[in-house]
């Protein structure tokens, strides 16, 4: 499946959160999205892993996602490495989306900074010819999005470019509470 947009969190709830609006008014448009969790958000304060990823697939069906998926990274612990960066790179190639979003560049939670260079280093490395990725027995073909955008959550940054969500607040409000710890 080809996705237009892919977005991507250190934790379950950070899209939603970030981008929720966004994302919902491009499927309104007939936008295939989809979501990619770094980690099982297993150092909440609140909740826990498997209620996390319960409210994820909730979050996710309220706004429509194509696929969201997990990649188990450890929350906190994650590094930018090899390891990871093939993780992702196989993600992005799967699914070569046209747009990445990913996490802030700096933010308070220090998973949000980590995950944005992260993804975006995966994004440059996943357009690569000499690294050689493995899906179901067949080798993936080099892909490269053609934007990565990095979604504001609690820090107060000034934005590049800013998303007229009008309408969509409200289903990003419902998805966002689907996040009940």
């Amino acid at each position: 499946m080809r996705l237009d947009i892919l977005a991507f969190g250190a934790h379950p709830d950070d899209v939603e959160l970030g981008c929720g609006a966004t994302i919902a008014k491009e499927i309104s448009l007939g936008k295939k999205v989809g979501i990619v969790d770094l980690t099982k958000g297993e150092l909440g304060t609140r909740g826990s892993a498997d209620l996390r990823a319960i409210e994820a697939k909730n979050a996710a069906e309220i706004l429509g996602i194509s696929v969201r998926e997990n990649l188990g990274f450890d929350d906190g612990f994650f590094e930018n490495n090899k390891k990871n960066q093939l993780a992702i790179i196989k993600i992005i190639r799967k699914y070569k989306p046209k747009i990445v979003l990913c996490n802030a560049i700096e933010d308070r939670h220090i998973d949000h900074g980590k995950a944005s260079k992260l993804v975006a280093d995966a994004c440059f490395l996943s357009g690569l010819l000499k690294i050689e990725t493995i899906e179901n027995g067949e080798v993936q073909e080099k892909w490269r999005p053609a934007n990565v955008y990095h979604y504001i959550q609690w820090k107060d940054l000034q934005p590049d470019f800013v998303v007229d969500v009008t309408g969509f607040i409200d289903l990003k409000t419902k998805a966002v509470l689907a996040y009940s710890s």
